[in-house]
C-alpha cells in the first residue's frame, strides 16, 4: 500500500511541475508467457539513470498475448526507462546469479548490453508536450541463458550415465 502511494504521489509530482504536461506510451513485447506482470521504471534525467536522484517513478502493468502498455503523464524533460519480466511479481529483477538478472529485461530506445548498463545516451529520450513513444523488447541475458542450457546440459548427462550404469549393472547380474 505504501508503494501504490508514494508511485501516486510520484506520478502527481512529476505531472504538476509544469503547465504543461507530456506524455510516454510505451509498448513491451517479447515476453514467453503473460504469467506475472511487466515492471516499468522511469528515471529521469542522467542523475535518475545513474542513481544519484531517486527514481522517478514505477509501475507494474499485466501482460496480455505477449505484450505489456504503460502509459503516462510526466513534465517535459529527458528519461530513460527499463523493463523487466517479473514473473514471480514480487517487484524486483530477479538477480541471485553474480548479479546477472534472470529475468527478461529490457531498455528504452530498445538499447541493449549483456554486461552493465547501456549509455545514457543510448537510453535517453525527450518528453516534450506531445506523446512520445517507446518500444522494448524483453531479452533475457546471454550469459544466465548459457547457464541454463549447460545446466541442463549437465542435468542430461547425468542422467545419460546413471541409465548406462544401470544397464551395465543388469547387464552384469544377469551374464
Amino acid at each position: 500500500m505504501k508503494s501504490a502511494i508514494r508511485i501516486l504521489m510520484l506520478t502527481a509530482g512529476l505531472a504538476s511541475t509544469d503547465a504543461t504536461a507530456g506524455e510516454i506510451d510505451l509498448t513491451m513485447t517479447g515476453f514467453t508467457n503473460d504469467e506475472g506482470m511487466a515492471r516499468v521504471v522511469l528515471m529521469e534525467g542522467i542523475e535518475g539513470y545513474t542513481s544519484v536522484r531517486p527514481v522517478a517513478l514505477t509501475a507494474s502493468v499485466p501482460i496480455e498475448d505477449g505484450t505489456a502498455r504503460w502509459t503516462g503523464e510526466v513534465s517535459p524533460g529527458t528519461y530513460a526507462i527499463i523493463a523487466h519480466h517479473d514473473r514471480d511479481a514480487n517487484d524486483e529483477l530477479d538477480r541471485p546469479l553474480f548479479q546477472l538478472p534472470l529475468e527478461p529485461y529490457g531498455y528504452s530506445n530498445g538499447a541493449w548490453t549483456s554486461v552493465g548498463l547501456p549509455t545514457f545516451d543510448d537510453v535517453a529520450f525527450e518528453v516534450g508536450d506531445g506523446v512520445a513513444p517507446q518500444r522494448i523488447t524483453m531479452r533475457l541475458n546471454a550469459f544466465v541463458t548459457l547457464t541454463q542450457i549447460v545446466a541442463a546440459g549437465a542435468v542430461a548427462l547425468a542422467a545419460l550415465f546413471a541409465l548406462v550404469a544401470i544397464r551395465r549393472r543388469r547387464a552384469v547380474h544377469h551374464a
